[in-house]
């Protein structure tokens, strides 16, 4: 991706990733990096029952996978380790993926993901998607929605309290 190009999709998306954010490989895959976002209904956000399915994680370290992708800029894929943490109604997820910092704070409000790398941050609200807890593992797959846009999705792998 040519430092022109980089800048104008970021400037489109408000998003700004570091080199921790590798671009896609394929020309044919479908990330969407021939063309910005198409206009649609906004997908449903996550709230009350995504915060239910999440508040069983124990609380602790927590270890495993996380894969964010934004639509026409690229992908962070790396192992995850934090700390899996519940206040109230909130399960909150903090931890780094390769030098990127990473905060999951889902309540029955909102569901919001908010990656820093270096004085940069790429954030955004989760869609309805798959969270799914089996003990102390949880598997997520949902949009990443900025102002009403599907910019990306987080794919996380984690296993907490270990």
């Amino acid at each position: 991706m040519t430092p022109r190009r980089a800048s104008t999709v970021t400037a489109t998306l408000s998003i700004v990733l570091l080199g921790v954010v590798a671009c896609s490989g394929s020309g044919g895959d479908s990330s969407g990096a021939a063309s910005a976002p198409t206009t649609t209904a906004s997908p449903p956000l996550a709230g009350t029952a995504e915060a239910h399915a999440l508040y069983p994680l124990p609380a602790g370290p927590a270890t495993g996978t996380a894969v964010l992708t934004f639509v026409g800029v690229g992908e962070l894929r790396s192992p995850f380790s934090g700390n899996c943490s519940h206040g109230a109604d909130t399960t909150v997820i903090d931890g780094s993926a390769d030098t990127a910092q990473i905060h999951l704070d889902v309540s029955p409000d909102a569901a919001r993901l908010t990656m820093n790398d270096v004085g940069y941050s790429a954030d955004g609200d989760l869609a309805t998607g798959r969270y799914d807890v089996s003990g102390a593992h949880l598997s997520l797959d949902a949009p990443l929605v900025q102002q009403g846009q599907v910019i990306g999705s987080a794919q996380l792998e984690i296993d907490c309290g270990a």
